[in-house]
């Protein structure tokens, strides 16, 4: 056998002096995991984070609000999850502003759905009120209604969808072999239902009436609402408006074992029969209805989703659904425009952000945010200070991780100044 043998010339010290000059910026971290596994990241300079989070997260403003959606990881498996809203409606010769939030999990058709339909819902029963009211604006009680009753009719509308494509009283009557046919035959309309099923989306959204005097918040979920306002002293003050739906707090935890007394699965690992964070939200229908369709058709007719062995695992927790509610909390403001300052800003955003940010409200208590003035984007300036701030090794981190999965949730925020 002859080799071939290739001689390479040692580097001189000026190649040796531009190799070390190209990776002197490349750092490497564990993210605080342990072990062995180191993934590397690049050093940028202040300009060349501002430009490089500025790619990363669309920043928007419009008259009012300013937003910002962001994930950092560009792997096609990992695109964002995160909808929102940003709409003024002219009802009655009026500007209602309505922002949303939508936080989709498990994949993107659900909050894809959400974020299409809800705010149509919302606009054809905030205008059907106002036709049937002598008031411009009708009562707090009857908005309140229509906007939680918004969120339900549209969660009915997977499981109806689901329930006209396959009664749950045929299911259990057909043989292995007619269900297969049947989901067969019509393909194309059982992979839109199945998605719309077994993935989910939480819900955070704001009305405001024409007058700036009434401030709706409504939240399914676990994504926050911060309201903060500027006091006659001048000082700002900031608060947490909504609680977060989620195995991480223990009332919500405490509310799924009372309604489902007995079963020492309904809760478990801080989820949703051992399997889902958020305890309210819309989609997740599997969680909602009987535990047949998750052992004879989700588990065996979705390639993607789980194995058949783990969804009857699964299934076998499943004894008296609903386990996710769609019931949100409707929170109304009243604002006292002859006395009250007219400085406000009201932040929506996903839980992603609350993941990389300590106390979110006090930050607003301390005026961080509130004192940075306009034209900024407060949205851009609130996700710069979450990723790392001043911090250049944190943020540059945060933006250039040479990593194939998610380091960090989605994450979207809107601020609205009012």
């Amino acid at each position: 056998m002859i080799y071939n043998v290739v001689t390479l010339p040692a580097a001189t010290s000026t190649e040796n002096l531009q190799a070390l000059e190209e990776v002197k910026d490349f750092c490497t971290t564990d993210l605080g995991r342990g072990g062995k596994q180191r993934w590397t990241y690049h050093i940028l300079s202040e300009s060349n984070i501002d430009s490089q989070l500025q790619r990363l997260c669309d920043p928007r403003s419009s008259k009012s609000v300013d937003s910002v959606t962001f994930q950092p990881c560009t792997e096609y498996a990992s695109l964002n999850q995160d909808r929102y809203s940003v709409e003024e409606w002219d009802l009655h010769g009026s500007i209602w502003q309505f922002n949303a939030v939508y936080d989709g999990h498990c994949g993107h058709d659900t909050v894809n759905f959400v974020c299409k339909r809800l705010p149509s819902m919302i606009r054809i029963s905030l205008q059907a009120l106002l036709s049937s009211s002598t008031d411009t604006v009708p009562s707090s009680e009857l908005v309140s209604e229509a906007l939680a009753n918004a969120i339900r009719h549209l969660d009915d509308s997977i499981r109806s969808h689901l329930f006209d494509f396959l009664p749950c009283d045929r299911l259990c009557e057909l043989s292995p072999d007619q269900l297969r046919e049947h989901i067969q035959r019509h393909e194309s309309e059982w992979e839109t239902i199945s998605a719309r099923c077994t993935q989910g989306a939480t819900v955070i959204f704001s009305l405001l009436d024409p007058s700036k005097r009434n401030l709706w918040i409504v939240n399914l979920g676990d994504s926050q609402a911060v309201l903060a306002r500027k006091r006659a002293s001048g000082e700002w003050s900031g608060f947490a408006v909504n609680s977060l739906h989620n195995g991480s707090n223990p009332l919500e935890c405490q509310r799924i074992m009372r309604e489902h007394p007995g079963e020492r699965s309904c809760v478990s690992d801080n989820r949703v029969i051992g399997y889902l964070a958020p305890t309210r939200a819309v989609g997740d229908t599997w969680l909602k209805i009987p535990s047949v369709y998750t052992r004879r058709v989700f588990g065996e007719y979705i390639p993607d989703w789980m194995t058949p062995v783990l969804a009857k695992q699964y299934a076998g927790r499943i004894l008296t659904p609903p386990y996710v509610s769609d019931i949100p909390d409707v929170h109304h403001f009243v604002f006292d425009v002859t006395a009250d300052t007219q400085e406000s800003f009201l932040i929506l955003c996903s839980d992603g952000l609350l993941d990389i940010y300590d106390n979110i409200d006090a930050t607003l208590s301390e005026s961080d945010l509130a004192e940075r003035g306009l034209p900024k984007n407060l949205a851009l300036d609130l996700l710069r200070d979450a990723i790392g701030g001043e911090d250049i090794d944190l943020a540059s981190r945060n933006l250039t991780l040479e990593m194939d999965e998610k380091w960090m949730d989605d994450i979207t925020v809107l601020v609205q100044r009012f």
